[in-house]
């Protein structure tokens, strides 16, 4: 009984800041900007990742290959329920890598508009550039996450390498869908008002076991209406050049051992 006293005594403490609160959201937030920030990346977990050892610093508590997590909160879903997405912008980024046999290492970004990656030769599954470093196609969806809870989290879906089918299929859905308009009729709507389900599933060839992901469209209605405000009110911010992107993770870009695509093994 003293310890149900006590939750009670605690909670109807919080209680009564929650109205004041509310009215000073963010209140502290002002002086922190992207460069004080990571900006989270949505991953899978696969079978080598440090992720699954629990001797190393990335190590999650109850994690397992095949699911989906935050790099920088080390939240996770189960890959055989995934997690709901609202994309809110998407873009292709030209990633360079040094290759794993030259001690491998994130190099930077690639302008669209460079000539060298129009000059890559393919060497087995790798392109090449003229320079000898790797080319890695990183194709980025912006999203809020939205747990089952409601909560939501803003993370980048980045896809790569085996991955890449998998953004071409999802792209190729998107553009084709179409909702219901209640006077207007069939159309095809923005990308903030769509919701997806990704999980994650095995697959495999003669060079091992990976997990990819499995893309499943959502009803939009589904969803709560607080998370798609959120999605159009980050694709605005997005198209007004407010929200900034990174090609690769803090670590990735820190680690001269980080090898292009560690996550996914082929």
């Amino acid at each position: 009984m003293a310890d149900l006293a006590v939750a009670e005594k605690k909670s109807t403490a919080v209680a009564s800041f929650m109205d004041d609160a509310f009215k000073n959201a963010g209140q502290g937030l002002e002086d922190i900007g992207l460069e004080d920030m990571q900006i989270p990346f949505m991953r899978i977990v696969q079978p080598l990742s440090p992720q699954l050892m629990k001797k190393d610093i990335k190590f999650i508590d109850g994690i397992s290959a095949g699911d989906i997590f935050n790099n920088v909160t080390g939240d996770f879903w189960e890959a055989d329920e995934g997690v709901v997405v609202i994309p809110f912008a998407y873009q292709m980024k030209y990633l360079e890598f040094q290759l794993r046999e030259s001690g491998g290492g994130y190099l930077g970004e690639l302008d669209p508009t460079d000539p060298d990656i129009r000059r890559t030769q393919r060497m087995g599954a790798n392109e090449i550039l003229p320079s000898g470093n790797e080319l890695v196609r990183s194709a980025q969806f912006l999203v809020i996450a939205v747990d089952s809870k409601g909560r939501t989290s803003q993370l980048i879906c980045d896809m790569k390498k085996t991955q890449m089918k998998v953004a071409k299929a999802w792209n190729t859905r998107r553009a084709g869908l179409q909702i219901m308009h209640p006077t207007e009729g069939l159309f095809n709507p923005p990308i903030w008002m769509t919701a997806w389900r990704l999980k994650s599933v095995q697959e495999s060839n003669d060079k091992g076991t990976w997990f990819n992901y499995a893309v499943s469209n959502v009803d939009i209605e589904d969803v709560p209406a607080s998370a798609v405000a959120l999605a159009k009110s980050k694709f605005d911010l997005f198209q007004q050049g407010e929200i900034k992107t990174s090609g690769a993770t803090a670590e990735e870009m820190q680690s001269a051992s980080s090898a292009p695509a560690d996550d996914i093994p082929f």
